[in-house]
């Protein structure tokens, strides 16, 4: 490899080391406003997006987003437009879940591609119902768990690319990809990966498909055979310039021994991480502990970032590319990943703004594509410090930092994490398929098609807020099993001729994961559904009439709500600081999720302590609703409360009032819902849970 100080440079200006470390400020507020458009179906609408605001300092700026009526008006430029317009680098986000239609208005914003891996999967899979139908006729149909889980990511990844191959068609194949990872698992088998590439790439069947290899030593060799084999790869895991240099290699071995005279439809993409190289060095540094030391934190991994993009067109150049470019080949571009921020004490863009520059990609997550949205400034950064970069990366190996050791360990336990992500997922989908086998039993003919279940939330288990349904085969025979009693297993129905039966169930959630009764094992099959029996999840009404239940308390103001678990203990009072946990729903629009961010559904509040919402009661700094259900409860108490519009956010603007959604795509969610001008009814429903209550 080229020695460092011999890449070119250009003299650095005075900001690089200024701009680097610094508090971060109060974050501003973004949301973006969708108004649906009228057809989403094959191409993404044209729309309408106007940055208005500025920094806290000079008040909250505010992204708005509406799609245009179909007149063909221009799409009005965002910060990421500019981004890949004026200095030629293409923002990808990095998440994905269902629904991928909430994508659209990411694409019409600027977003360019999306990435995925094992832990965004663990995570949207394991704490949606969007997954549950489709589970579960892959569980009915005999498919083994893991076998399912690669069905499940496939659709995903399958519908997403169709979302951006508009971008694919226009670049000629140099943009809109969807990455998918190969299973972590074979992180260490060169010739396993080798064919689970070539499996993903024919099972998913898209043009513009990205497959996923992790950047260690035994998948070099595996980069090298699948993109010989013309399958198009984003290389991950990337924590070194030594083995980013290996990475590059890999790509133009393989376009040489591929033996196609067109290259242009193999592509790859280089994914450098970023952030996490900071955290890892600033541990050392702090414990090296001197002067020197403590002033190069947070400016590590910027400044590798630059020396490898350095590399990058030093390799993708000269006689070698040359020969390759005449076949179309495209170069293997630098992805920039890892691009949030981990240390509050950091510019929220830290990983974004330094690295812009041409024939790059820069994948952000929520966090970090919102604060770039919010505040970003487009300006060609990723040379302009080169040689500042270098003087930072040779001071650092001069303090002791041994960039080969740090890369390692990165690598190292960046499969680990996605090996526990795919683990965990794979445990979590095992325990939903062994509890859909276990809701099974047949009924007597009389009438009877629907058995409807809402277990009753105890022993900390919440349940989603739409009720549960099992459904049994069209024909009934003699129950093989009686059903269970309200003595022996809390539960109670009661059975009425034809349609649907009215119900009361106290049987806890664990209870039914359990196998709270026996099922013979004769009985014909009957499987549980999410997305059920309340009347605004029902039809293309969205709910358009006030929803009142019956087993809910209403209050005056007209706040209804349920105690899910009765707390210990005094309730808050005026002055007091309350810290909850808590989860939100558009409950008068399909019951979309926009705020789910510590449990897993079905599952218990997790968290840290820091993490949790807190607010002070009588400062009116939460939506009316929300103080008058938390006044009432005790600590360990979790309520959940149906919000009309009036007791929600005021001006349908969330920004207000809190709570406020705490990812990105939770808030597109929810503001989709509350700026809509048409019908779609607004009402909310939300779970609380008080943890503590904090003396004046």
């Amino acid at each position: 490899m080229a020695t460092i100080s011999k890449l070119s440079t250009a003299a650095p200006p005075s900001s690089f080391s200024s701009s680097s470390v610094r508090p971060r400020l109060v974050q501003p507020r973004c949301f973006i406003d969708l108004q649906k458009a009228s057809d989403f179906s094959s191409k993404v609408a044209a729309s309408r997006l106007s940055v208005q605001g500025h920094r806290p300092s000079k008040g909250s700026l505010v992204v708005k987003c509406s799609q245009s009526s179909g007149n063909g008006s221009a799409a009005k430029k965002t910060v990421l437009h500019e981004l890949y317009e004026r200095e030629g680098q293409s923002p990808w986000y990095d998440n994905l879940c269902r629904p991928v239609t909430d994508l659209l208005p990411l694409i019409e914003s600027g977003v360019r591609g999306v990435t995925s891996n094992p832990a965004i999967f663990q995570k949207a899979i394991s704490s949606s119902n969007a997954y549950n139908d489709q589970f579960r006729e892959l569980v009915q149909s005999g498919k083994d768990i893991e076998t399912a889980y690669w069905e499940l990511v496939v659709k995903d990844i399958q519908d997403a690319c169709k979302l951006f191959e508009p971008i694919y068609d226009q670049t000629d194949g140099g943009d809109g990809y969807v990455s998918v990872e190969v299973s972590p698992r074979l992180a260490d088998d060169t010739n396993g990966t080798v064919e689970a590439a070539k499996w993903l790439h024919k099972v998913v069947n898209r043009p513009n498909v990205y497959i996923k290899i992790p950047a260690t030593a035994p998948c070099i060799p595996s980069i090298k055979q699948v993109i010989q084999k013309g399958i198009s790869v984003n290389v991950t895991l990337i924590f070194s310039l030594a083995r980013y240099e290996a990475v590059i290699d890999a790509y133009l071995d393989g376009l040489e021994a591929s033996g196609l005279d067109d290259l242009s439809r193999v592509t790859s993409v280089a994914s450098f991480f970023v952030s996490r190289v900071d955290t890892t060095i600033d541990k050392m540094l702090e414990k090296i502990g001197t002067p020197e030391a403590l002033h190069l934190r947070g400016k590590a991994a910027v400044a590798q970032a630059a020396l490898a993009y350095q590399l990058y067109q030093k390799k993708f150049s000269g006689p070698r590319w040359e020969a390759l470019l005449k076949k179309g080949a495209k170069k293997q571009r630098l992805l920039w990943a890892s691009t949030s921020v981990k240390n509050p004490a950091y510019l929220d863009t830290l990983y974004v703004a330094p690295l812009i520059g041409p024939d790059t990609v820069s994948t952000m997550p929520d966090q970090a594509l919102q604060a770039f949205i919010d505040h970003g400034t487009v300006s060609r950064t990723i040379d302009s410090n080169v040689s500042e970069a270098e003087g930072i990366y040779n001071a650092l190996e001069k303090l002791g930092v041994d960039w080969s050791y740090v890369g390692n360990q990165l690598e190292v336990e960046g499969v680990d994490s996605f090996k526990k992500s795919f683990d965990s997922l794979l445990d979590t989908l095992q325990e939903k398929g062994n509890s859909l086998r276990m809701q099974s039993f047949d009924c007597n003919d009389m009438g009877l098609k629907w058995l409807v279940f809402a277990p009753r939330e105890s022993q900390g288990l919440i349940e989603s807020p739409r009720h549960r349904f099992i459904r049994t085969s069209a024909q009934f025979s003699h129950y093989r099993t009686p059903l269970p009693s309200e003595e022996n297993s809390g539960l109670r129905l009661e059975v009425g001729k034809g349609g649907i039966v009215r119900r009361e169930v106290l049987m806890s959630s664990i209870a039914l994961l359990s196998g709270g009764f026996m099922i013979d094992p004769r009985q014909k099959e009957a499987f549980a559904e999410e997305f059920a029996d309340m009347p605004a999840l029902r039809g293309k009404d969205y709910g358009k009439t006030k929803m009142k239940y019956p087993d809910y308390t209403e209050t005056e103001s007209g706040l209804q709500y349920k105690d899910l678990r009765v707390g210990n203990g005094s309730t808050p009072k005026a002055g007091e600081l309350v810290m909850i946990d808590w989860d939100g729903y558009t409950i008068g629009y399909y019951g979309r999720i926009f705020e789910a961010r510590n449990k897993t559904k079905g599952g218990s509040f997790e968290g840290n302590e820091k993490d949790f919402f807190k607010f002070r009661i009588g400062s009116e700094e939460v939506i009316p609703a929300f103080e008058e259900a938390v006044v009432g409860m005790a600590p360990g108490g979790i309520r959940r409360i149906i919000v009309p519009p009036e007791l929600g956010y005021p001006g349908n603007d969330f920004n207000r009032k809190g709570p406020r959604p705490t990812t990105f795509s939770g808030q597109r969610a929810l503001d989709f819902v509350l700026r809509n001008q048409g019908l779609i009814d607004k009402t909310l429903l939300f779970d609380i849970e008080l943890l503590k209550i904090i003396q004046k």
